[in-house]
């Protein structure tokens, strides 16, 4: 295994426990992958079965795009995660790490029509960098690649309708702050509007438009908060990075 392989596992080991730790994981299911840096394409994902508290760097499972497992071991994966994750690192070189999840917030969220409001900071910074996809079941059709990756276009993150969350970078700190910041969006607006849609207050449009600008340094932000995120699964949840 090359130097620049285990470095992606450890990466991608740390973001399955911050996941955890926020409690946006979903039992055994969802999925985050890393592509193994180098010509193959290939990329690493979670064993099927193995809760995201459990996760380390060597028990990560290397596949290609067409579902093959590249290494020697007995761990099997989720069928539905390698759609969807094999469909963005097949289409995308930026597509380093690829998030998703199933939360509370981030479903309620994306089963509502108008989508991601302007109702807090966190949902201003993000609105130009938002796709959306229509549902279409468990990801299991590989005809649905092709329109996830349309809908997805060049946007780092993307509403699921009905299903969840996803977050795309080219570092595993960049997925993780956009993870980060759309989830607490959707926190925010399901908790916004629990009391009725007719008195919610929107940011006015001239802020709006000021935070759109300013949401463009979130790359800066991420390189800064990636380590303090390493440091409290040090204290936390160690052990991600065997």
């Amino acid at each position: 295994m090359s130097e620049a392989e285990w470095a992606a596992r450890v990466d991608l080991a740390a973001l399955y426990r911050l996941v955890a730790l926020h409690g946006w994981d979903d039992m055994i299911f969802t999925h985050i992958s890393a592509r193994v840096p180098g010509p193959e394409h290939h990329f690493l994902i979670n064993p099927y079965g193995w809760y995201f508290e459990e996760m380390t760097a060597s028990c990560l499972v290397k596949v290609d795009l067409d579902g093959n497992i590249v290494q020697d071991t007995s761990s099997f994966i989720n069928p539905a995660g390698f759609t969807i994750h094999s469909a963005i690192h097949g289409a995308r070189e930026d597509a380093h790490y690829v998030i998703h999840l199933h939360t509370v917030a981030g479903v309620g969220v994306a089963a509502q029509t108008e989508g991601l409001l302007p109702i807090g900071q966190n949902a201003c910074l993000l609105q130009h960098q938002v796709a959306y996809h229509g549902y279409e079941g468990l990801a299991l059709n590989h005809e649905e690649r092709e329109r996830l990756v349309a809908d997805l276009g060049d946007k780092p993150l993307m509403l699921l309708r009905n299903h969840g969350t996803l977050a795309v970078g080219q570092t595993a700190a960049a997925a993780w702050i956009g993870m980060f910041f759309l989830e607490r969006a959707c926190a925010q607006q399901v908790a916004a509007l629990s009391g009725g849609r007719e008195h919610v207050l929107f940011a006015p449009e001239a802020a709006q438009a000021e935070t759109k600008e300013q949401g463009r340094g979130i790359g800066f932000i991420s390189s800064l908060a990636w380590p303090g995120a390493l440091r409290m699964l040090d204290r936390k949840s160690p052990g991600y990075d065997i």
